[in-house]
Protein backbone atom coordinates (compact mmCIF):
# COMPACT_ATOMS: atom_id res chain seq x y z
CA UNK A 1 0.00 0.00 0.00
CA UNK A 2 1.34 3.57 -0.82
CA UNK A 3 1.72 6.39 1.65
CA UNK A 4 -1.37 8.33 0.14
CA UNK A 5 -3.83 5.27 0.90
CA UNK A 6 -4.83 3.67 3.71
CA UNK A 7 -7.29 0.74 4.13
CA UNK A 8 -10.61 1.37 6.90
CA UNK A 9 -10.92 -2.06 8.90
CA UNK A 10 -12.84 -5.11 7.66
CA UNK A 11 -15.75 -6.02 7.63
CA UNK A 12 -16.93 -3.22 5.27
CA UNK A 13 -20.81 -3.41 4.29
CA UNK A 14 -20.92 -4.45 0.13
CA UNK A 15 -22.38 -2.59 -2.47
CA UNK A 16 -24.21 -5.17 -3.95
CA UNK A 17 -25.89 -7.11 -0.99
CA UNK A 18 -25.63 -4.33 1.40
CA UNK A 19 -24.45 -7.22 3.88
CA UNK A 20 -21.55 -6.00 6.06
CA UNK A 21 -19.51 -8.83 5.33
CA UNK A 22 -16.45 -7.68 2.71
CA UNK A 23 -13.27 -8.99 4.04
CA UNK A 24 -9.71 -9.05 2.75
CA UNK A 25 -8.34 -11.83 0.72
CA UNK A 26 -5.51 -12.47 -2.08
CA UNK A 27 -6.50 -14.02 -5.14
CA UNK A 28 -5.50 -14.89 -8.55
CA UNK A 29 -7.32 -11.85 -10.77
CA UNK A 30 -7.38 -11.41 -14.71
CA UNK A 31 -7.59 -7.48 -15.12
CA UNK A 32 -8.53 -5.93 -18.15
CA UNK A 33 -6.86 -2.35 -18.56
CA UNK A 34 -7.19 0.00 -21.36
CA UNK A 35 -3.65 2.23 -22.37
CA UNK A 36 -2.91 4.39 -25.17
CA UNK A 37 -5.67 3.25 -26.69
CA UNK A 38 -5.19 -0.50 -26.35
CA UNK A 39 -6.79 -3.12 -23.98
CA UNK A 40 -4.19 -5.21 -22.02
CA UNK A 41 -5.03 -8.61 -20.41
CA UNK A 42 -2.82 -8.69 -16.76
CA UNK A 43 -2.48 -11.85 -15.10
CA UNK A 44 -2.12 -11.02 -11.74
CA UNK A 45 -1.27 -14.29 -9.49
CA UNK A 46 -1.78 -12.70 -5.86
CA UNK A 47 -4.02 -10.06 -6.02
CA UNK A 48 -4.99 -7.61 -2.28
CA UNK A 49 -8.46 -7.14 -2.79
CA UNK A 50 -11.69 -7.64 -0.58
CA UNK A 51 -14.71 -9.58 -0.91
CA UNK A 52 -18.19 -10.26 0.05
CA UNK A 53 -18.70 -13.12 2.20
CA UNK A 54 -22.76 -13.44 1.03
CA UNK A 55 -22.46 -12.66 -2.09
CA UNK A 56 -19.16 -13.15 -3.68
CA UNK A 57 -18.54 -9.83 -5.20
CA UNK A 58 -15.19 -8.87 -5.53
CA UNK A 59 -14.17 -5.64 -4.17
CA UNK A 60 -11.88 -3.33 -5.75
CA UNK A 61 -10.19 -0.34 -3.54
CA UNK A 62 -7.34 2.19 -4.42
CA UNK A 63 -4.85 -0.69 -3.03
CA UNK A 64 -6.31 -2.96 -5.33
CA UNK A 65 -5.77 -0.07 -8.10
CA UNK A 66 -2.89 0.61 -7.38
CA UNK A 67 -1.74 -3.17 -7.63
CA UNK A 68 -3.40 -3.35 -11.48
CA UNK A 69 -1.54 -0.25 -12.37
CA UNK A 70 1.53 -1.27 -11.38
CA UNK A 71 1.06 -4.61 -13.15
CA UNK A 72 0.08 -2.90 -16.62
CA UNK A 73 3.63 -0.75 -15.52
CA UNK A 74 5.38 -3.55 -15.67
CA UNK A 75 4.06 -5.49 -18.34
CA UNK A 76 4.50 -2.68 -21.19
CA UNK A 77 8.01 -1.79 -19.33
CA UNK A 78 7.12 1.58 -18.27
CA UNK A 79 9.35 4.24 -15.42
CA UNK A 80 7.50 3.82 -12.39
CA UNK A 81 6.56 7.10 -10.17
CA UNK A 82 9.68 6.05 -7.77
CA UNK A 83 11.89 5.83 -10.86
CA UNK A 84 11.05 9.10 -11.93
CA UNK A 85 11.11 10.69 -8.80
CA UNK A 86 14.90 8.94 -8.30
CA UNK A 87 15.80 10.53 -12.19
CA UNK A 88 14.28 13.98 -11.08
CA UNK A 89 16.15 13.91 -7.53
CA UNK A 90 19.81 12.75 -9.67
CA UNK A 91 19.57 15.53 -12.22
CA UNK A 92 18.56 17.93 -8.97
CA UNK A 93 15.76 19.03 -10.86
CA UNK A 94 12.11 20.52 -9.73
CA UNK A 95 8.86 18.99 -10.94
CA UNK A 96 8.23 22.70 -12.24
CA UNK A 97 11.21 22.87 -14.49
CA UNK A 98 10.56 19.21 -15.65
CA UNK A 99 7.37 20.03 -16.75
CA UNK A 100 8.23 23.14 -18.38
CA UNK A 101 11.23 21.18 -20.26
CA UNK A 102 8.69 18.27 -21.65
CA UNK A 103 6.01 20.79 -22.33
CA UNK A 104 3.21 19.13 -20.15
CA UNK A 105 1.07 20.36 -17.48
CA UNK A 106 2.28 20.56 -13.84
CA UNK A 107 -0.27 18.40 -12.88
CA UNK A 108 0.08 16.40 -15.27
CA UNK A 109 3.61 15.30 -14.05
CA UNK A 110 2.11 15.19 -10.03
CA UNK A 111 -0.18 12.58 -11.16
CA UNK A 112 2.49 10.34 -12.66
CA UNK A 113 4.78 10.79 -9.64
CA UNK A 114 1.32 9.90 -7.32
CA UNK A 115 0.81 7.02 -9.78
CA UNK A 116 -2.61 8.47 -10.12
CA UNK A 117 -2.06 8.30 -14.36
CA UNK A 118 -0.08 6.18 -16.20
CA UNK A 119 2.58 8.40 -18.99
CA UNK A 120 1.81 7.21 -22.38
CA UNK A 121 4.71 5.23 -24.10
CA UNK A 122 5.70 8.14 -26.45
CA UNK A 123 6.26 10.19 -22.85
CA UNK A 124 7.89 7.58 -21.02
CA UNK A 125 10.69 7.10 -24.19
CA UNK A 126 10.80 11.46 -23.91
CA UNK A 127 11.66 10.81 -20.13
CA UNK A 128 13.86 8.08 -21.05
CA UNK A 129 15.51 10.03 -23.20
CA UNK A 130 15.33 13.90 -21.47
CA UNK A 131 16.84 11.60 -18.59
CA UNK A 132 19.57 9.50 -20.51
CA UNK A 133 20.90 12.52 -22.82
CA UNK A 134 22.22 15.40 -21.52
CA UNK A 135 21.92 17.11 -25.43
CA UNK A 136 18.30 16.43 -24.80
CA UNK A 137 18.16 18.33 -21.61
CA UNK A 138 20.18 20.94 -23.31
CA UNK A 139 17.94 21.40 -26.21
CA UNK A 140 15.07 20.81 -24.11
CA UNK A 141 15.31 23.49 -21.39
CA UNK A 142 16.54 25.99 -23.54
CA UNK A 143 20.22 26.41 -22.82
CA UNK A 144 21.25 25.73 -26.53
CA UNK A 145 19.99 27.36 -29.88
CA UNK A 146 17.77 24.93 -31.44
CA UNK A 147 15.80 27.43 -33.95
CA UNK A 148 16.90 24.85 -36.89
CA UNK A 149 16.85 21.69 -34.78
CA UNK A 150 14.48 19.16 -36.78
CA UNK A 151 13.69 21.32 -39.21
CA UNK A 152 14.93 20.32 -43.10
CA UNK A 153 17.53 22.43 -44.68
CA UNK A 154 16.16 24.61 -47.25
CA UNK A 155 17.46 23.27 -50.61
Amino acid sequence: MNRRTQRKSFPWRCSQCRAKEVYAVVVPHTARANHDGRIYELEISALEAARCRACGELVFDDHADEQISAALRSHLGLLTPDQIREALCTLGMQQKALSASLGIAEATLSRWLSGSIIQSRAMDNLLRVYFGIPAVREVLTGTNDVSGFGVPAKI
